[in-house]
């Protein structure tokens, strides 16, 4: 089946599977089927996964050979070049496919080693559509976005989960993202020269792995640190108002700060989540947020989790904070994996909303919601220091 004519159809049979072919340039060696639970572990077998991603683009071909004209009914895909390897990444009623070569020709004309669909006219041949810089992304990050978008359980809709959706997706991962993770893994040492602290969400994800995430937490502190109301109102930041009126701007202003004094009174104050996890070997991590970056230290003298954040005093020691015990994670991966699916719920989204409509912004504190799943979920395997 040509992506083609399957992306044109509704629903089709997918299959929530990834069909991998890692020499799409050379005899067939049958390919991998991988699910969305195999699917950073299988690849990152099969892969160099640390590539960097040097170009990034959208091609597009027609449904149809019959078709004159392309307009919004096209197949879209993703072509992606690393320094060893051509790329294609698509989604179509079957399943999503990741194709790689050593020449572009057998990716970009190509799918599952039959001829993509061409039309009649040079308007419905293979067409690309833009392009982009890698900026430093690797293969593990996008993969990593993939699974943390849930990609492969997104069913094929024609209209809100199709071939278009799904490129547009990953080309607007790799044009621009946010450096929305703040991690030190040596937080009581000297930083080298080299060492870069901001990083997205998919590569932090790798490296709390690389640090040892998987080691067993033997202790977790929660620490509540009540917020100033004046930092509690800077998260409710006005856009740039797109009317010249300067009344309608102050009402907006009016109106956002009034919703924000709310929100602030309803709930009983603000508080920041600062979580501490020990581990058998003696290394302490702690994870909280600041504004809209996730702050994770890493280091081996717990006083400087409690007194230093970002490598800067704190104005409240966590020592002089209210604390609570209860091991609720098994490890650094387990609450990483959790924190990279669950950033923000429905009602989150319906707030964000309101604000927006008002021309403002509402912070998310996603360190907040992810302590409110362990009171909500305890573990059974507890373990009392």
């Amino acid at each position: 089946m040509s992506s083609s004519k399957s992306c044109a159809s509704v629903g089709g049979n997918y299959t929530r599977k990834l069909y991998f072919d890692p020499r799409a340039d050379q005899s067939s060696t049958g390919g991998y089927w991988i699910t969305n639970e195999e699917l950073r572990q299988k690849l990152s077998n099969l892969i160099d996964t640390e590539e960097q991603i040097k170009n990034a683009s959208v091609y597009s071909n027609p449904l149809t050979k019959k078709q004159r004209r392309k307009g919004k009914l096209y197949h879209a895909f993703v072509v992606i070049e690393t320094n060893e390897w051509w790329w294609s990444i698509e989604k179509n009623t079957k399943c999503i496919t990741i194709q790689r070569s050593k020449n572009l020709v057998s990716v970009r004309d190509m799918y599952q080693r039959k001829k993509r669909t061409t039309g009649r006219n040079t308007s419905t041949l293979i067409r690309e559509i833009k392009t982009t810089q890698g900026r430093n992304t690797t293969i593990n990050e996008l993969i990593n976005y993939m699974w943390r978008k849930d990609v492969l359980n997104n069913d094929y809709h024609v209209l809100s989960a199709n071939c278009q959706e799904f490129a547009a997706l990953l080309f607007d991962r790799i044009e621009s993202f946010e450096e929305q993770v703040y991690f030190d893994e040596v937080a009581d040492e000297s930083p080298s020269r080299s060492t870069s602290f901001y990083m997205t969400v998919d590569k932090a994800f790798e490296e709390v792995k690389r640090c040892g995430g998987s080691k067993p937490f033997t202790k977790q502190e929660t620490y509540k640190l009540k917020v100033p109301f004046l930092r509690h109102l800077d998260n409710y930041r006005l856009f740039e108002s797109p009317y010249e009126i300067l009344f309608a701007r102050s009402l907006m202003r009016l109106s956002a700060g009034t919703l924000a004094v709310l929100d602030y009174w309803c709930n009983g104050g603000k508080y920041d989540i600062v979580m501490i996890f020990e581990t058998k070997e003696g290394t302490f991590w702690s994870l909280e947020q600041l504004n809209t970056t996730v702050v994770i230290h890493r280091a081996k003298n717990k006083d400087v989790l409690l007194n230093l954040c970002q490598r800067h005093p704190r104005r409240t020691s966590l020592k002089s904070s209210k604390m609570v015990e209860g091991l609720h994670w098994k490890n650094m991966n387990e609450a990483m994996e959790y924190f990279c699916k669950n950033q923000k719920y429905k009602i989150d989204q319906i707030i964000d909303l309101i604000f927006l409509s008002l021309g403002a912004r509402r912070n998310i504190n996603f360190i907040s919601s992810l302590y409110n799943k362990s009171k909500r979920t305890p573990r059974s395997e507890i373990v009392h220091v």
